[in-house]
């Protein structure tokens, strides 16, 4: 499943913290194979704890975090799109002999026919089993909850992913910022942009989604990012960790949606666990011990 990273890590909580995590996720590995009944592919999740709450309002929008190790494969992965309607230019380049996704992407449902499927639940559950990673069309994200609802949606069971189905030019990205910025009071109308679909573009995004990991910010003050799977060497875990913590504290990632502890929302502890398995520490802010008693 990985790619394995063989260069050092420079664990961002410094050599006694990296140690502490070593040996937990020894323990948890080694919990798992005398308990798990997937014990051979079990997810690890890194558990996160900051001061205060990442965001004031939900928005379902999982965040990626560039890992050195990958999660999974496109070519393992099955894969729905959902797309604005019509689908006829986003299938016909998709999906067309010779095309880069041409034999990736299982389905591609329009907004149109996925209100009509939304209205049966046996449907609803056929496509929530059909799937491992949901795609949508980023201008649709923002309806899909009221769509999908609780089978998708609750405790973030199976989130879609957006990407753009094109990549916009310099002057098309001037025109949405003056638009977004002046806003409709000021009279400025959105400007029509030309339907396509760039398949390499798209192909780019899916690869970075299914390769690398996510976070979700939740209005609690914790969050949780899976960093791989038990049957992963532990030195792949590591480094997957340390990219984790790396590109939340770093503030060079802000403009990825990283760096989101900082001197104002500090971290405060971190955990590792299985789905099952009780959390087993990783580190502990000492500025903050008392609270953690």
């Amino acid at each position: 499943m990985s790619s394995t990273s063989t260069s050092p890590i420079n664990f961002p909580l410094g050599p006694a913290v990296e140690r502490t995590a070593v040996q937990s996720l020894r323990s948890l590995i080694a919990h798992l194979k005398t308990t798990s009944s997937n014990q051979t592919h079990e997810p690890i999740q890194l558990i996160l704890n900051s001061q205060t709450s990442l965001i004031s309002k939900k928005d379902y929008i999982p965040r990626i975090i560039p890992v050195p190790n990958r999660l999974g494969r496109v070519s393992e992965t099955r894969i729905l799109l959902i797309t604005k309607d019509p689908a006829g230019v986003y299938k016909d380049s998709l999906t067309k002999a010779g095309s880069p996704t041409e034999d990736l992407i299982k389905e591609i449902l329009p907004l149109k026919k996925l209100r009509k499927i939304s209205q049966s639940k046996k449907s609803m559950i056929q496509l929530f089993q059909g799937y491992d990673l949901l795609l949508c069309d980023v201008r649709v994200q923002h309806l899909l909850p009221d769509i999908l609802g609780e089978m998708f949606y609750a405790k973030n069971k199976k989130l879609p992913f957006a990407v753009e189905m094109f990549k916009r030019t310099e002057v098309e990205i001037k025109a949405k910022m003056k638009v977004k910025g002046m806003g409709k009071s000021m009279g400025v109308k959105k400007a029509p942009v030309e339907e396509r679909c760039e398949a390499e573009y798209v192909l780019k995004q899916i690869k970075s989604i299914v390769k690398n990991t996510s976070y979700l910010p939740n209005t609690d003050s914790t969050i949780s990012v899976k960093i791989g799977y038990s049957d992963m060497k532990t030195i792949e875990l590591m480094a997957n960790m340390a990219a984790v913590i790396d590109f939340l504290r770093n503030e060079k990632f802000q403009k990825s949606n990283g760096g989101v502890y900082n001197k104002k929302n500090q971290l405060v502890s971190v955990f590792v666990k299985s789905a099952e398995s009780a959390a087993l520490p990783v580190y502990k802010n000492p500025k903050f011990k008392e609270s953690l008693e």
